[in-house]
């Protein structure tokens, strides 16, 4: 069978593999691609008219990043027979890829008007097509919602024993305050809203409302609830640094509720500092500054000696090794001061990393692969003074370890099932603080 029955039939699914409208997609060129694609465009020189060729060529330069080389062969194709669905929404695709929007709709709207239309085409084309007029309108809105349940070794991250410390002297702690293990429900989300500012900067207004939400079935004292809000502009700024340098200040203000009561609002701001430093490799770096306000209430009478002021800085660096597999690596640093009780300040440092490696279905075998992601990170704590409640004599450190990992099976492309396991230890010189959670995470992710 030629490529292109193949292409009418379905055989292949899609020119462009993988591209859905939640993701566009770089492509890392080897020298065995770029052979490959001289020797295709080679090959369409001498049958310029031949569809199979025309095809094979168009596949080549979209995986080598040749998007426009793409388009002109699939457009080829057109002109040679007019009556491909296929290949208009391909070229749809790809001009979305572009960022040609308008380009790309009008390839949506006619492929959805031709008569044979199978129906695997038709799903794509009006997802590409809704998600296009969303980007060509200038206020957006967008989204995720996640629900599952949660099983936790150590749910109120309690000390393993009973030995603890106060006044400097061994103490023993009252078992219900020990690490227990629990089920949870969780829920977490966010709905982000975009307005187009109409500049050449590419200017933008994003304003972002983030939610969580976790009730234990046993431990009530480990219901954890918290908004944020975060508003600001993003603009392109330094153009010929780099490949893109992209800036947002922003304002934020927060609340969070412990055990179902007021634990802490917060309000603050902050800088982020989006970098392509490469075709493959992009930076992220966040500075925040955010003031905490905490609450007195029957459940913490003194939680205001925590009141203060947060100094957060923290960095991601994103590397495409191929369309199979990202590797991440990350820091921060993080420095805390209380109006009033100095032995609660502390400098944290973290460092960090992990990959995200996506692989064909092994099971419904769609068009739509599986992710997994592995994450570690490490963080150091160091107190300014010590406690004098708890030991007079140690000045607090402690240090966390955070490993996950993430099973991503995708419904269609706005429905995920996620599946995760987590382990949380944390080391310190003083055993009240020391504890070990290990997790485990299920559910499902909806994006609008």
């Amino acid at each position: 069978m030629s490529l292109v029955a193949l292409l009418l039939a379905g055989g292949f699914g899609a020119v462009v593999a993988g591209a859905y409208p939640a993701a566009a997609q770089t492509s890392t060129v080897s020298a065995a691609d770029e052979a490959e694609y001289d020797a295709a465009f080679q090959e369409m020189l001498r049958k310029p008219s031949d569809l199979d060729t025309l095809f094979k060529f168009a596949m080549i330069a979209s995986k080598t990043g040749d998007l426009e080389g793409a388009i002109s062969a699939l457009e080829r194709m057109l002109v040679v027979d007019p009556d491909l669905p296929r290949v208009r929404l391909e070229l749809g695709v790809l001009y979305y890829r572009l960022g040609s929007f308008e380009v790309a709709r009008s390839y949506f709207e006619m492929t959805l008007k031709s008569a044979s239309l199978p129906p695997d085409v038709k799903s794509r084309a009006e997802q590409f097509l809704a998600e296009s007029e969303k980007r060509l309108t200038k206020s957006r809105f967008s989204g995720e919602i996640f629900a599952g349940m949660r099983y936790q070794s150590n749910a109120n991250l309690g000390p393993p024993t009973s030995s603890v410390r106060l006044f400097g002297q061994a103490a023993n702690l009252n078992q219900s305050a020990l690490g227990t293990a629990d089920w949870g429900a969780v829920t977490s989300g966010f709905v982000r809203h975009t307005y187009d500012l109409g500049q050449n900067n590419r200017g933008q207004l994003e304003t972002q409302l983030s939610g969580y939400l976790n009730r234990q079935f046993q431990i009530q004292a480990a219901n954890v609830s918290i908004l944020d809000l975060t508003s600001g502009p993003r603009f392109q700024a330094f153009q010929g640094i780099f490949e893109d340098v992209s800036l947002k200040p922003f304002g934020t203000v927060g609340y969070i509720w412990v055990n179902d009561v007021p634990y802490y609002g917060s309000f603050g701001s902050g800088l982020e500092v989006g970098t392509l430093l490469s075709d493959k490799l992009r930076n992220t770096t966040n500075l925040v500054w955010r003031r905490q306000m905490y609450q007195n209430s029957w459940y913490l009478p003194t939680n205001n000696q925590f009141t203060g002021v947060e100094y957060t800085a923290n960095t991601t660096f994103q590397y495409l090794v191929n369309d199979a597999l990202m590797l991440y690596a990350n820091g921060n640093l993080q420095r805390y001061q209380t109006d009033s009780t100095p032995w609660q300040n502390y400098t944290l440092y973290g460092a960090g990393g992990g990959m995200s490696f996506s692989f064909a279905d092994p099971l419904f075998k769609s068009e739509m692969p599986w992710t997994i992601s592995l994450f570690g990170n490490v963080q150091w704590w160091y107190y300014d003074q010590p406690d004098a409640v708890v030991d007079p004599s140690v000045t607090r450190q402690q240090t966390d370890t955070i490993l996950n990992i993430t099973l991503s099976i995708p419904f269609d492309q706005r429905t995920m099932f996620t599946v995760s396991g987590g382990r949380f230890v944390r080391s310190a010189d003083i055993p009240n603080y020391a504890f070990t959670n290990n997790s485990a995470l299920i559910g499902v992710t909806w994006r609008f």
